[in-house]
């Protein structure tokens, strides 16, 4: 660059000075027409840039195309062309988008005037460094250029779907350096780590883009019908024709007539943009839901209900899955109620222990799941006696003969059958997932890359197997014989609590338990001492 004219001095000075004059006067865009317009910010834009103003920490949740990832690339340029060493990081979900970003980043520097073009040492397809040490780089989260040098400004661009957010995130603020200015930008993708962060009390500025005050986003175009869905929004958010038409076009075309598309892509309020968003295998969303390690009894033992217990086993490492069982109630099999949780990083025989006291306290069938660690819990269980264990059958080739094996053996097939029988009760609201851990596992229980149910990536699916292999083992379970095999009632108050406890009433005893004592029903009429006159 030669000398410069005092015109070109005094522009530069007041350039550097003035973000809004030069991101407007000189930063060049591609607009939705495909032509190249000057940067102007937009409402989304300028509710960014105030948020900044307030704090340099912001957390953006928005639909798309809002141009919130060109503002920002705007300050983070302006920063590293005025600023000698100014170091700033764009990370992206994939190489594509880290490319995508990094172009807006060149089309600014190529469409500066001459004066204003800086000279540079370096510049490729990610990277962009001025002589004067100005640096710009956009790389993948999780990349080496994520954990290298010092930046200033870090943008974390849609960071909800990086694979492992909060490992991501950590590794990318530990690059940051004195007063950063760090932006968390995203479309959500269910209730992940994300949704965490939105909704805990840190120190980012929170910023929601709706689309309702987009100004792009209306139509004159009447649609030739309203779905209902909209139609429901149009109420409750007061639209204009033209915000009505428009959203009628997109529900039906860019979202495929999907409400949770929609939802998630162009959300009017924050909490059903994640609620809405992401591949979950369950459909209902626990936004409060929060996991909680230990023991949780919801009710007693009772003498004349039937019990099943689901139980998944871990290692007990620090770093690795949780021990869980899940205890149902299945005296009506379409009704289950969950009566105790269990949710710890335990070694093996200490659970073995905790799930034999909690299955004798309610006589239940236990299902353990005889992969890896569980075959211990069985051993156990087996060695101390207690017989009231799920059992497959299996073929062995070499007798020609089929056996008995005790526990559920998991494999890609089996596992097809747990996640249909937990997918149906929940589906139906047969059963009621009241335990929070379950809750939280459930909304971060997704369709992964492959297609497979599981955990998202850093959360875990325990206590949602154990469930599962409870719900199961309902195909071995006669509610009727489990109370046969109890002792009859030999009193009236015993009357009593098995009428409450088995919804039925009372009648001779034979009926139930297979012999007779000296209590009768009130059908037949007999004395039964001090019984209530309703006998």
């Amino acid at each position: 660059m030669g000398a410069l004219s005092p015109k070109a001095a005094k522009e530069i000075r007041r350039c550097a000075d003035d973000f809004q004059y030069f991101c407007t006067k000189y930063l060049k865009i591609v607009d939705k027409a495909g032509r190249v317009v000057n940067l102007k910010p937009n409402r989304a834009q300028r509710d960014f840039l105030e948020a900044n103003e307030k704090n340099p920490w912001v957390y953006v949740l928005k639909g798309r195309k809002r141009g919130l990832t060109t503002i920002i690339a705007a300050m983070n340029f302006h920063s590293a062309l005025f600023t000698p060493y100014y170091y700033a990081l764009v990370l992206a979900h994939t190489e594509s988008a880290a490319k995508s970003i990094f172009r807006i980043y060149s089309r600014f520097y190529e469409n500066l005037p001459a004066f204003l073009k800086f000279p540079v040492k370096l510049q490729n397809k990610h990277e962009l460094e001025f002589e004067h040490g100005g640096y710009i780089c956009a790389a993948t989260a999780g990349s080496d250029s994520a954990r290298g040098g010092t930046y200033q400004a870090i943008h974390c661009s849609e960071f909800a779907m990086y694979d492992n957010i909060e490992a991501l995130i950590a590794s990318a603020l530990n690059t940051a350096g004195e007063n950063p200015r760090v932006t968390l930008e995203t479309t959500a993708n269910g209730l992940n780590d994300a949704h965490r962060i939105w909704a805990g009390q840190g120190g980012f500025e929170k910023l929601f883009i709706s689309w309702l005050d987009d100004e792009s986003a209306f139509s004159k175009k009447k649609p030739e019908w309203v779905p209902k869905e909209i139609a429901e929004i149009a109420v409750t958010y007061n639209l204009t024709q033209r915000q009505l038409n428009w959203a009628a076009d997109t529900y039906l075309t860019r979202c495929a007539a999907n409400w949770n598309t929609f939802l998630q892509e162009y959300p009017p309020e924050a909490h059903l943009a994640f609620i809405s968003s992401g591949k979950r295998f369950f459909n209902h969303a626990y936004a409060h839901a929060k996991p909680q390690p230990g023991y949780a009894r919801y009710q007693e033992p009772l003498r004349y209900r039937a019990y099943v217990m689901g139980v998944d086993t871990a290692s007990g490492s620090e770093h690795g899955d949780y021990s869980a069982w899940c205890l149902l109630d299945c005296t009506n099999k379409r009704k289950p109620e969950i009566v105790s949780t269990f949710y710890e990083k335990i070694s093996p025989s200490a659970f073995a222990q905790k799930v034999r006291d909690e299955a004798e306290a309610y006589s239940a069938l236990v299902c353990v799941e005889s992969n890896s660690y569980g075959l211990s819990i069985i051993e156990y269980l087996v060695n101390m006696e207690y017989v009231n264990l799920y059992r497959r059958v299996k073929y062995d080739a070499a007798t020609d003969r089929y056996t008995h094996k005790i526990g559920f053996a998991t494999t890609a097939s089996t596992r097809s059958i747990l996640m249909a029988r937990i997918q149906e009760y929940i589906s139906q609201k047969w059963l009621d997932p009241i335990d929070g851990t379950l809750q939280a596992e459930m909304n971060t229980f997704v369709f992964n890359k492959s297609g497979k149910p599981t955990a998202e990536v850093g959360k875990h699916d325990d206590l949602v197997l154990a469930t599962a292999l409870a719900l199961v083992s309902f195909d071995q379970v006669d509610a009727e014989q489990e109370i046969k095999q109890r002792k009859a009632p030999r009193s009236v108050e015993e009357v009593l609590e098995f009428e409450m406890q088995t919804g039925r009433l009372y009648r001779k005893s034979k009926d139930l338990f297979g012999e007779d004592d000296s209590l009768t029903s009130p059908v037949d009429g007999a004395p039964m001492g001090n019984a209530p006159s309703r006998f």
